[in-house]
């Protein structure tokens, strides 16, 4: 699994490209109408009659803008999601943690309890020495 800085990098990389791919498509639609208003004028056309066949720059951009919205909102959906999952995550973690500091408190709580071998070993020598004393 990615991290959470190189999730958002990845979300900010794509958010930032689509941007730029708009913004791209954008200035291409504005480049395009202003060479066909150019020739429409040159060529003494009725430049009129030939616009009202195409969309006006307004509703272009309005198109434009609902494309982008949608993609915006998608966007936010899937970082909402990734979110939810690394919420979902860092519980996790956070319970394997306590198990893992609860598994090593009971361990260190049973290493206490048993004697050392030099331990045993005296105490085994003190029985002995008492049994061959008496």
């Amino acid at each position: 699994h990615a991290t959470v800085p190189e999730r958002i990098e990845y979300i900010e990389k794509m958010l930032g490209d689509s941007a730029d791919q708009h913004n791209q498509e954008l200035q291409a639609l504005k480049s395009a109408h202003s060479k066909h208003e150019a020739a429409l004028a040159k060529n003494g056309k009725d430049a009129g009659a030939a616009l009202s066949q195409h969309a006006s720059v307004a509703e272009r951009i309005a198109y434009l803008e609902t494309l982008l919205g949608d993609s915006a909102d998608k966007h936010a959906q899937e970082l909402e999601a990734l979110k939810a999952a690394h919420d979902g995550h860092a519980k996790e973690l956070a319970s394997w943690k306590d198990a893992h500091a609860r598994l090593s408190s009971e361990a260190r709580a049973m290493g206490a309890k048993h004697m050392s071998t030099s331990e045993r070993l005296d105490e085994l020598e003190r029985r002995l020495k008492h049994c061959f004393d008496a």
